[in-house]
Formats: structure tokens, C-alpha cells, sequence
């Protein structure tokens, strides 16, 4: 009985865990793009996209930590959430780039994109909320 409680606890963690990884892309309601491709989540993450298809500018926000965090960039950049940062930094210091925004969690990232029109920011799915727009990635 010990056991049985003991792996259904388990799997329990494996499925919370799993769940809370379940991320999506949010913009400032004001955005008129409705949704972005692959390879435009990838350029923006990585500072080579910085304009809406409408012309307005992108202002990203990155979480700094956590498992949203690490699934978005390790899928969508094919690196893990230390290289992105060395990437960031190896950018800014040789003039290359300026940062995203950064937040510590999705309460944060919910906030500056409510805040900032043309902002583009991710945060775990049931996170969302009415202040932002949850914007499709093809």
C-alpha cells in the first residue's frame, strides 16, 4: 500500500510538473498580429527579429528562471536556458544587441506586456489572463 502511494505520488509530480511546463506567447491587446511562425519566435528570442509583421516594434520580455522559462528557449532556440543567456551577454558586449526584458515570474511578464504596447512575452498556460492576448504560434 506504502508503494503504491508512493508512485501514485510520484506520478502525480511527473504530471504537475509536466502540465506547468505548458507554456504560450502573449502580446499587449493592442497588437494586431494574431499569430507568429516558428522561425519568428526563434529570430525574436535571439534579437534577429525585432518588428511585427503590422511594423510596430517588438519589445520582448524573458523569464529569468523556471521550467517555462527553460522548455521556451531550449524548443523554440535549440539551446538551453545558460546558453541563451551567454548569448545575450556575448551580444551586448560586443555591441551587438540590447537585452529583453527580463521578469522573474509570470506575474511580472502579464504586467509588462499589459503595459507595453507591442510586447511579446511567454508565461505557463494557465497563467494567462484578459490583460493580454494569447497569440498563436504557427
Amino acid at each position: 500500500m506504502k508503494r503504491l502511494l508512493l508512485l501514485a505520488t510520484a506520478l502525480f509530480g511527473l504530471a504537475l510538473a509536466a502540465h506547468a511546463q505548458d507554456a504560450v506567447f502573449i502580446t499587449n491587446t493592442a497588437t494586431t498580429d494574431a499569430s507568429l511562425g516558428a522561425d519568428d519566435v526563434k529570430a525574436i528570442l535571439l534579437g534577429n527579429k525585432t518588428k511585427w509583421e503590422s511594423g510596430g516594434v517588438i519589445k520582448l520580455v524573458v523569464l529569468t528562471e523556471g521550467a517555462v522559462n527553460d522548455k521556451v528557449i531550449r524548443d523554440h532556440t535549440q539551446r538551453s536556458a545558460d546558453q541563451f543567456d551567454k548569448y545575450w551577454k556575448k551580444l551586448v558586449f560586443t555591441g551587438k544587441g540590447m537585452p529583453p526584458a527580463s521578469a522573474k515570474t509570470d506575474a511580472d511578464v502579464i504586467d509588462y506586456v499589459s503595459k507595453n504596447p507591442g510586447s511579446l512575452g511567454y508565461v505557463a498556460k494557465e497563467s494567462a489572463t484578459d490583460k493580454v492576448k494569447v497569440i498563436a504560434i504557427k
